[in-house]
């Protein structure tokens, strides 16, 4: 078995994997064909003229060939720069300005083949030293703003494969559910770092419960990455024994979620991870068995990692030896998330005195309620307990008589719908009256962003639209 961190080149791991196999919507692909495919994109980059370090678009869609594009885009010495194939053209515009990339990569047909190669952009792009070394150009999911371009070092993508490996225990050939799409960065290490030990990785193009149900019952899986949201879609089913180790991030993992998961999966391991793309992913792990007592924290720092809290805001910052070289073109945004190596997240936290960090809000998302500071995971945790809901977002929404309102949309359980005048009751003498909400809305799933996690951005975008009533 190859060991991580005997290399610092991840695109070598994957090139040497002992087996393993790719199984996507279109079937099964052996990871000798991939590694061949691979190859053979890489030199046909080369014939084409791909320069050190130079950027390549490539639309990812849950296939088999996205793997092999961004590996074969390593392999000729450029840097991949995936994104959703399904993306709008004006978003894919702004890729091309914002990398210059001349070349785009990707899968065509109903078969697996080696990735076609289209010209994107005419114009060479300009030599930029920071991308020297750099593996990808993982995109943010720009929920505000335009998506910045983080840059990420290949020597370093490998040490942290090597870290997140050391931090959840994953060994042997592992059989991995990856629902996850490419162009972010929980996708891709769930992807490569398995598939580098000669695992088998099943993705696909579209995430549905019975996808994921086929695949328990076939009792091939080992692991499974997936976002909450995914996740709340699973907590249904009969109680099965399948001994599932499940990864998640993205938003922090309820208490509720927990127990729902180990009713479901009484013998799974639940692995809530926190982490940045700015920081390569996978800052903080926590480890939970059926048996672990209820607890609040997001986890404890992985490998390598450092965090501390600003003494004056609460927001947590990181310092990471797998940071980021830094924003393609934007050093000032760089400057900003970056100062003396640590990362500022955005987060509000308090470190315990066991070294578990425990959120406390984003600083951006705080509600200012009549001049009263209120966390929406705050209100989300009241109402969560609620025994008729099975899911809640909370946001602020602009208010002429006290600033910000607080809204709240529930997911009622399917057996019974509480009115808002039943869960306002239930929550008096639960929570400070200045944090209950002003409005709550109902619906079958909660709002989502471009990531497919719960999204508060995207919720009141939503109300202040009218979309929601």
């Amino acid at each position: 078995m190859t060991d991580l961190s005997e290399t610092e080149d991840f695109h070598a791991l994957f090139m040497a994997a002992p087996g393993g196999a790719i199984v996507d919507d279109l079937g099964r692909i052996e990871m000798a064909a991939l590694q061949e495919m691979t190859r053979s994109l890489s030199s046909s980059l080369s014939t084409a003229g791909l320069g050190a370090n130079e950027p390549v678009l490539i639309p990812v869609s849950g296939r088999a060939e996205d793997v092999a594009a961004i590996m074969g885009v390593v392999g000729a010495g450029g840097t991949a720069v995936p994104f959703a194939r399904k993306s709008h053209a004006d978003a894919r515009r702004h890729l091309i300005d914002a990398t210059g990339a001349r070349f785009q990569v990707g899968a065509s047909g109903g078969t697996h083949q080696v990735p076609d190669i289209e010209i994107a952009n005419d114009s060479i792009p300009a030599f930029r030293p920071l991308l020297d070394g750099a593996a990808m150009i993982t995109f943010t999911s720009g929920s505000t703003g335009q998506p910045k371009g983080v840059v990420l070092a290949r020597d370093k993508v490998s040490a942290k494969y090597a870290s997140i490996r050391e931090a959840i225990g994953m060994t042997g050939k592992p059989v991995v559910a990856v629902p996850l799409q490419l162009q972010f960065s929980f996708g891709q290490w769930a992807t490569f770092l398995p598939l580098s030990l000669g695992g088998t990785v099943h993705m696909t193009s579209r995430f549905t419960p019975a996808w994921i149900e086929n695949l328990v019952a076939l009792r091939c899986l080992t692991h499974l990455a997936a976002v909450p949201t995914m996740l709340r879609m699973l907590v249904d089913g009969p109680a099965d024994s399948l001994p599932l180790s499940i990864l998640t991030g993205g938003e922090a993992i309820s208490e509720q979620l927990r127990r729902n998961l180990f009713a479901r999966f009484p013998n799974a391991i639940v692995h809530s991870i926190y982490g940045l793309t700015e920081t390569n992913t996978c800052d903080l792990f926590r480890t939970d068995d059926a048996e672990t007592p209820a607890s609040e924290h997001l986890g404890f720092p992985g490998p390598g990692i450092e965090v501390a809290t600003n003494p004056e805001t609460l927001e947590l910052m990181i310092r990471s030896p797998f940071c980021m070289k830094g924003y393609i073109d934007d050093p000032a945004a760089t400057g900003e998330a970056l100062h003396d190596g640590w990362i500022h997240t955005g987060d509000m936290a308090e470190i315990g005195p066991d070294g578990s960090v425990v959120l406390k809000g984003r600083i951006k998302e705080l509600i200012n309620r009549g001049g009263n500071k209120v966390s929406p995971l705050e209100v989300e945790a009241t109402f969560a307990n609620h025994p008729d809901v099975q899911a809640v977002l909370a946001t602020g929404v602009p208010d002429a008589r006290i600033g910000e309102a607080i809204h709240l949309f529930v997911v009622p359980r399917e057996t019974t719908r509480p009115t808002p005048e039943n869960l306002l009751s239930w929550a008096h003498g639960r929570t400070d009256r200045f944090k209950l909400p002003d409005a709550i809305h109902f619906g079958s799933v909660l709002p989502l962003g471009a990531t497919g996690k719960a999204d508060r951005a995207a919720l009141k975008r939503a109300i202040v639209e009218g979309v929601v009533t």
